[in-house]
């Protein structure tokens, strides 16, 4: 099963280096090596670990499927720095703006869901982009970045311990809201945050 999905994310060639193969039972094993080998990327919600690494990899991935593409990542950089006010904003700020490049040499950005707030992020060939999703299982759960509802899911740790989340549309303003367990306001009239937010993006 493994082998399956993973031949709609890479060469033939990487598939036969890989190790753990490709044929390892061991799901968090074979992430592993994807992620050892920069064949995917984690990158937190909050923003790259390292200057241009989303942008670099882009350009490496794109290498390796045999499609050279241009990139002036400083100027796509500079735009999604101007479009990102809020934490959490860049990340899929800068994918939205990759999103149309990579589309000009027929790639497509495609996520993998580990429902945690980390983004795993691939490049495949934007012909493979729906297969991979039509194959996903539970581990494996692929789809293609920008296919979302349109939605974005809020979360907050407030200080007595409890976790609340809302889902709302992208745009929508979250105000004058309350942690559900002691009371104490979260996001003030302006939709002002007291605590660090979570986005995900659907």
């Amino acid at each position: 099963m493994i082998h399956k999905i993973l031949s709609h994310l890479l060469t033939e060639t990487e598939i036969e280096n890989l190790k753990p193969s490709a044929a390892d039972t061991d799901n968090n094993a074979v992430l592993q090596e994807l992620l050892n080998s920069n064949k995917l990327i984690m990158v937190d919600w909050k923003g790259e670990g390292k200057m241009y690494e989303i942008g670099n990899f882009f350009t490496e991935r794109a290498a390796k499927l045999k499609h050279n593409v241009a990139f002036d990542l400083k100027q796509l950089y500079d735009q999604a720095a101007e479009s990102a006010h809020e934490t959490g904003d860049f990340v899929p700020v800068l994918l939205s703006i990759f999103k149309p490049v990579l589309k000009k040499a027929s790639l497509s950005i495609v996520l993998l869901d580990r429902g945690n707030d980390q983004y795993y992020i691939g490049l495949t060939m934007a012909k493979n982009a729906r297969i991979l999703k039509k194959q996903s299982d539970e581990f494996w759960k692929f789809r293609e970045f920008g296919t979302s509802s349109g939605e974005v899911l809020y979360t907050v740790y407030c200080t007595c311990g409890s976790m609340n989340m809302w889902q709302l549309k992208r745009g929508e303003l979250l105000v004058d809201d309350v942690c559900q367990d002691c009371g104490k306001l979260l996001f003030d009239a302006k939709g002002e945050a007291s605590l660090p937010v979570i986005k995900e993006y659907f």
